[in-house]
């Protein structure tokens, strides 16, 4: 008689080993298509936050241009600030400050602003400008509330804990 000789791999193993293959090459491309969507989604706000930026300071670069123009029309005049003042005093949103200073905002969206502050100059500065730039910074417009409080016990618990009866 001729013994039968039993295979260590038999037909089960190999299938649970193919599922379980197959099982793993799943598990991994659903894990790269949620990490592929969540990527997208993320250049997408930062390509949104970089137009809006882009755009604002594209705004601001105008309005600096419309004061470049007032100043350099001005130049020489006797009353040189005064004239400035009248001629772009609310126009753009420009306020005009103690002095020879100036200043505007320009919304970058709902919660972000770029503000912009120039001194002014009667006498040109070594670039041929007749202003100073201060200030070209984003501030946040939206109020930051830091509310982190998480009620783990209440003060009722507290004392139900540690009185004695």
């Amino acid at each position: 008689m001729n013994p039968r000789r039993k295979n260590f791999l038999s037909t089960g193993t190999t299938s649970i080993v193919l599922i379980f293959v197959l099982l793993c090459l799943l598990t991994f491309s659903v894990l790269s298509v949620v990490s592929a969507r969540a990527d997208l989604n993320l250049s997408t706000k930062s390509a949104d936050r970089t137009t809006e930026y882009y755009e604002a300071e594209n705004e601001a670069n105008d309005i600096l241009l419309t004061v470049r123009n007032s100043l350099a029309s001005h130049a020489g005049s006797p009353d040189f600030l005064s004239e400035v003042r009248s001629d772009l005093e609310g126009d753009s949103g420009i306020t005009f400050s103690e002095g020879n200073a100036l200043s505007y905002h320009v919304p970058i969206n709902e919660n972000q602003q770029l503000f912009v502050s120039l001194t002014l100059s009667a006498e040109p500065q070594e670039n041929g400008d007749y202003y100073q730039i201060e200030a070209w910074k984003v501030e946040n417009t939206h109020e930051w509330n830091n509310d982190t409080s998480v009620p783990v016990l209440n003060s009722d618990t507290m004392d139900e804990l540690f009185s004695e009866e």
